[in-house]
C-alpha cells in the first residue's frame, strides 16, 4: 500500500497537533522539536514541519528556527482576527447556500440540531454537532476551500476559550440562533439566511472578545469596527 500524499498526511497531524493542545497533553508555552512530535504522531520530519507551518499561519504555535515550535497561550488579538473573518465570510455563505442545497442538506443539518438539542450542555459532543452544522452550511454553498479555511478558523477559536460561551450565554440562546438559520435556510431564503448567521456570529463573538483579557477595551473596540464593517446600515444586531 502506498504512503498518503504529504499534504493530507500534513493535515492529520496538524489536527493532531491541534487536539493535543486542546485537551492539555502538548502545553502551552513549550517548545517542541520536529522530531520528539514525529515520535509522539507517528510521522516523519517532513509531514510534521509542513503541519507545523499550517498551525503557525494559524496562529497556535511559533516556529523557531533550528529549535522546533513553541505553543502559544490565548490570544485576544487573535480571537478578534478570527471571529472577524468569520462574520466576513460565513454570513455570505448561507445566502449561497440557501440558493443551491438539497433536500439532503436539510436532512443533515436537521440531524445534527437534533443532537445538540438533545446534548443542549455545551458539552465537547454538542459543540462538535455545532462544528459540523456550520460546516455542512459551508460545503452546501458550494465552496470546499471556504468550508476547510472556516473549520480552521473555529477550531482555533476552540482552544482560544469558544468552551467558556456557555458560561455567559445559554445554550437555548445558541439553539435559537441554530434553528432560525436552519428555518431560513429551509424556505430557501437567502437573505434571512444570511442575517441570521450574521447575528449568530456576532453574539458569540462579542462574548468571546469580552472575555479574552483583563484589559481588553482596546480589543472590544477593535472588534465593534470590524462589526460595523460587516453589518449593512439598519441591520440591527439585538442581544
Amino acid at each position: 500500500m502506498s504512503e498518503a500524499p504529504v499534504d493530507s498526511k500534513s493535515e492529520q497531524i496538524a489536527a493532531e497537533i491541534r487536539d493535543a493542545i486542546r485537551v492539555g497533553q502538548l502545553q502551552r508555552g513549550v517548545l517542541y522539536s520536529s522530531r520528539e512530535l514525529g515520535e509522539r504522531f507517528g510521522a516523519s520530519r517532513t509531514p510534521v514541519r509542513e503541519a507545523l507551518l499550517k498551525l503557525a499561519d494559524l496562529g497556535l504555535v511559533k516556529i523557531e528556527r533550528n529549535r522546533g515550535a513553541r505553543v502559544l497561550g490565548p490570544d485576544g488579538r487573535g480571537i478578534v482576527e478570527l471571529c472577524s473573518l468569520r462574520v466576513l465570510l460565513e454570513p455570505p455563505a448561507a445566502r449561497s447556500a440557501a440558493a443551491v442545497m438539497t433536500g439532503r442538506d436539510e436532512e443533515a443539518l436537521a440531524a445534527e440540531f437534533k443532537i445538540m438539542e438533545k446534548l443542549a450542555d455545551g458539552s465537547p459532543e454538542y459543540f462538535a454537532a455545532d462544528e459540523r452544522l456550520h460546516d455542512l452550511i459551508l460545503r452546501a454553498s458550494g465552496n470546499l476551500r471556504l468550508a476547510k479555511f472556516v473549520g480552521e478558523l473555529r477550531q482555533t477559536l476552540a482552544l482560544d476559550g469558544r468552551f467558556s460561551v456557555p458560561k455567559y450565554q445559554s445554550v437555548e440562546t445558541a439553539l435559537k440562533d441554530h434553528w432560525d438559520i436552519i428555518e431560513a435556510l429551509r424556505k430557501r431564503d437567502g437573505e434571512a439566511a444570511e442575517r441570521a448567521m450574521r447575528k449568530h456570529i456576532v453574539r458569540s463573538a462579542d462574548l468571546l472578545v469580552a472575555h479574552s483579557g483583563e484589559d481588553n477595551r482596546g480589543l472590544v473596540a477593535e472588534w465593534r469596527r470590524w462589526v460595523e464593517i460587516a453589518v449593512p446600515a439598519g441591520e440591527r444586531i439585538v442581544h
